[in-house]
């Protein structure tokens, strides 16, 4: 990433000036967020005081049941009893009833008249209908779903010598009018007028509840803010504040399955806070841009650009181009006398280039000249062991001078395939075997006749000098083996030439050439021709597979059938690649030293 002198030179520019664009922009934002949690401080504060009135709330409720049920209250004073702690909590009940040890109501006291009915309607079960089997698992606290918010159920036993003999039951609204708040709670009302708050009671299933209504009813929140309450609910999470359209949220667990949410928006200072935090980022990021702008062009003209113009006519030249000096008046002193030092240094490389590829051409030319000549050679010598077959006149001496003929053909023919225009010195087996059957056959007078076939089947690969010297004389001894001996009295047939490479299970290659004639095999009924052909031909077959480390089977089923099996040498490099090789090394090593 910081590979090239420009981008090396602009993180140098970035380095020196973003400090200075850190420190601006730390004190905006310790400015901004010095007025941007006011609202959320706010919001806490006024859950942690509403949390704590609901608590007080509870707890004197509580109080006030345990005395009544320890003071030996009965039918006769409990109406009266109830009465007085009604008009004490400014008529906060819904009900209050007496019952027996069984549950069975015996004193009830209804709601005020003076409270809004629909506080204390509730569609999950009657508040002034308890009674049960399992009415002793009611005593405590149980929470109920009212119309328009949770309703407090308090269960009281009357206990007497160890005994309960009856229970105090009291319902109790969670909300608060307004003729609540201006006597006990004022404080909470006068908090959320100055700090433009709102009060919801939030229940398990995500309804929310104006807590401070004068008319309580359902409120319907934001979707924005009902999707997080429901993920609040969801993971159990008893406390969260976040902000949504400049509206702080401050969500609490009231008590057991009622939470409280409590909103807050900001003030006209905390909007303005805001705005000055953007204009002053934006003013930093647009001087400091201007500055990049500038000093960036400045480095780029003066400094970047004179290297970027020598290293590349330095690239070109490594792709093959002449070096040319690059001409700019503002390149610095030190590129001037670099520049001067590689056009000498380029000018010694391609003298030295041109001696070693000169070079490398006529050892090609020679190794060549080699080739031709030793096949040349050997061709003269099959043509003298011709001639001097012709003057014999002993048709087994004639036989054996006509075989020796054919090997060394074979080794002509060789020779002219072993330097390939590829780099490797190896032999194309295909095209070799396939001009060495064909001069086998003419030298029998078979290539213009019908009698005997040839069957060709061989993969096109390099095999390497040690291994084609072999293998081209193993395919002479079995054509030649099989025109003489397989098919005697102008029996018809044909030879077979197979050579396929595979890949074993461990990775390593495998050559499989499969040999052979549909002629009479070594069985037939002639000794004499058996063991002609048994002779120094498989024993020269055998000799050149172990020489490859083959493994070589004989099969007489259908004729004779030669199965060799061995692992092919990887063709080395020519002379003339070993030198191109060495020329590219060269230049490989002097461009990384640039």
């Amino acid at each position: 990433m910081l590979d090239t002198i420009g981008a090396r030179v602009m993180a140098l520019i970035v380095a020196t000036t973003l400090p200075l664009a850190i420190i601006a922009s730390l004190l905006a934002w310790h400015s901004y967020e010095a007025n941007k949690d006011n609202s959320i401080f706010r919001a806490e504060r006024n859950a942690q005081a509403t949390l704590s009135e609901i608590s007080n709330d509870i707890d004197r409720t509580h109080s006030v049941l345990d005395m009544l049920a320890g003071n030996n209250i009965s039918t006769k004073n409990a109406l009266h009893e109830f009465n007085l702690i009604q008009t004490l909590s400014q008529y906060r009940y819904c009900s209050l009833i007496l019952t027996d040890k069984g549950g069975v109501p015996i004193t009830v006291l209804p709601p005020p008249s003076i409270q809004d009915p629909k506080i204390c309607q509730t569609k999950k079960i009657n508040p002034f209908f308890i009674h049960n089997k399992n009415f002793y698992s009611n005593v405590g606290i149980e929470i109920l779903e009212g119309e328009v918010g949770p309703l407090l159920r308090f269960v009281a036993p009357i206990i007497n010598n160890n005994s309960v003999n009856g229970f105090i039951i009291s319902t109790k609204n969670f909300v608060w009018q307004s003729n609540h708040i201006q006597s006990d709670y004022i404080h909470l009302y006068s908090n959320s007028y100055i700090s433009k708050s709102n009060h919801y009671l939030i229940t398990q299933n995500g309804d929310a509840f104006s807590f401070l209504p004068d008319h309580p009813e359902k409120v319907e929140l934001p979707i924005q803010v009902k999707n997080r309450i429901n993920l609040i609910l969801k993971t159990h999470t008893q406390h969260d504040a976040f902000t949504i359209d400049d509206i702080a949220y401050v969500f609490q667990n009231a008590y057991g399955s009622i939470n409280l949410l409590i909103t807050t928006e900001r003030t006209p200072a905390e909007k303005k806070a805001l705005h000055i935090f953007v204009i002053r980022v934006g003013l930093i990021v647009l001087l400091l841009t201007l500055e990049l702008i500038v000093v960036a062009w400045a480095a780029r003209t003066f400094l970047v650009q004179p290297i970027e113009r020598l290293a590349l006519a330095v690239f070109n030249w490594k792709e093959g181009d002449t070096f040319i000096s690059p001409q700019n008046r503002f390149i610095p002193l030190e590129n001037q006398h670099l520049e001067k030092a590689f056009i000498t240094a380029t000018k010694r490389l391609s003298r030295h280039e041109k001696a070693l590829e000169e070079s490398a051409r006529n050892q090609d030319l020679l190794i060549k000249e080699i080739h031709h000549r030793v096949k040349n050679n050997l061709q003269i010598v099959a043509s003298l062991l011709n001639l001097q077959a012709n003057r014999i006149r002993s048709q087994e001496a004639r036989e054996e001078f006509h075989l020796v003929r054919d090997r060394v053909r074979a080794l002509a023919t060789l020779h002219r395939y072993l330097y390939s225009d590829k780099g490797l010195s190896g032999l194309n087996i295909h095209d070799f075997l396939e001009e060495l059957s064909t001069l086998l056959l003419a030298t029998y007078d078979m290539h213009t006749q019908t009698r005997i076939r040839l069957k060709l089947d061989v993969d096109h690969i390099l095999i390497a000098p040690d291994q084609a010297v072999p293998i081209a004389l193993i395919v002479t001894e079995v054509i030649s083996n099989a025109l003489r001996f397989a098919f005697p009295e102008k029996q018809s047939g044909y030879i077979r030439i197979s050579l396929k490479q595979s890949e074993l299970s461990n990775g390593e290659k495998n050559i499989e050439m499969i040999l052979g004639d549909n002629g009479i095999g070594f069985r037939a009924n002639d000794p004499d021709t058996n063991t002609r052909r048994e002779g120094i031909g498989i024993q020269l077959i055998r000799g050149f597979s172990r020489q490859i480390d083959a493994d070589l089977t004989i099969n007489n089923q259908d004729g004779t059938w030669y199965i060799i099996k061995f692992q092919p040498s990887d063709p080395l490099p020519s002379a003339i690649s070993l030198a191109q090789q060495t020329i590219q090394n060269a230049e490989k090593n002097i461009h990384s030293s640039l």
